[in-house]
């Protein structure tokens, strides 16, 4: 799925509270939580989708979870959904198409102010080790407003889900200064999310990074930040937000 792997991982942005990914859409977001709601930009003539949760775990017991979609706005819209393997490779996110849970209904045709209900199905018995995937939930066009020459943003929401995370060992975290680079490798098994992060120097200065919002840590992956400023040449106090816990660490940079 070379690729859409490779559109996926250059094109990212903040909206609203979430991150974001996309497949050459127009608009597109990664709805991951405190919002539960993505509206569309006025172009769209209104068009609103509620997706709930914004996070899917199957633990081991579980055979399958749902994803309410709610269109709120005043037409019908359809929505197409698919599944997506979800890995990390040099610092990046990497996807590609996956038919390892099943997800029905694949192609959604929803009623202004009706909801519909998507279900995530194991395909196989539960396993060790964490198991990551994203959810996409693509608005698709319509061929009304296509017919009268007007152009339609699409949105694309993708939702983290997690299979089996209470089979996989826990979290492993270790955060360095390689030159100009934050890292933070994960040699656990479970996925980390990292809400903010913040340096200082020794001395109380703020290191600035570059692309500091919410990202996630895989289990046996790294990634990293720049430093918006040369490599800092005395120990940096780190505090970062991960998994709704504030967590401080004490760093000596390489700057060789």
């Amino acid at each position: 799925m070379i690729r859409t792997v490779a559109v996926l991982s250059k094109l990212a942005m903040i909206v609203a509270g979430g991150s974001f990914f996309s497949l050459g859409l127009a608009h597109a977001a990664r709805a991951d939580e405190p919002s539960a709601a993505a509206a569309a930009p006025p172009a769209d003539r209104g068009a609103r989708l509620n997706i709930a949760p914004l996070r899917i775990e199957l633990e081991a017991a579980k055979t399958g979870a749902t994803v309410m979609l709610t269109n709120t706005s005043a037409r019908p819209l359809a929505v197409q959904t698919r599944l997506f393997a979800w890995s990390q490779e040099a610092g990046e996110d990497r996807f590609a198409p996956s038919s390892a849970l099943t997800v029905s209904p694949s192609i959604i045709s929803i009623a202004s102010g009706a909801t519909q209900i998507v279900r995530v199905l194991r395909t196989g018995a539960a396993s060790p080790g964490e198991k990551r995937f994203r959810l996409a939930v693509d608005q698709l066009p319509d061929p009304s407003l296509a017919q009268t020459g007007e152009a339609e943003a699409r949105l694309r929401f993708t939702l983290p889900v997690f299979v089996d995370r209470d089979k996989a060992e826990p979290t492993v975290l270790a955060w360095r200064i390689n030159g100009t680079r934050l890292e933070l490798a994960n040699s656990g098994g479970r996925t980390a999310r990292i809400m903010t992060v913040a340096l200082k120097t020794t001395s109380g200065t703020p290191v600035p990074l570059e692309r500091n919002s919410l990202r996630y840590v895989l289990g046996q992956s790294t990634i990293s930040w720049g430093l918006a400023s040369a490599c800092v040449t005395t120990p940096v106090t780190i505090t970062a937000v991960i998994d709704g816990q504030t967590a401080n660490a004490q760093v000596s940079p390489n700057c060789g």
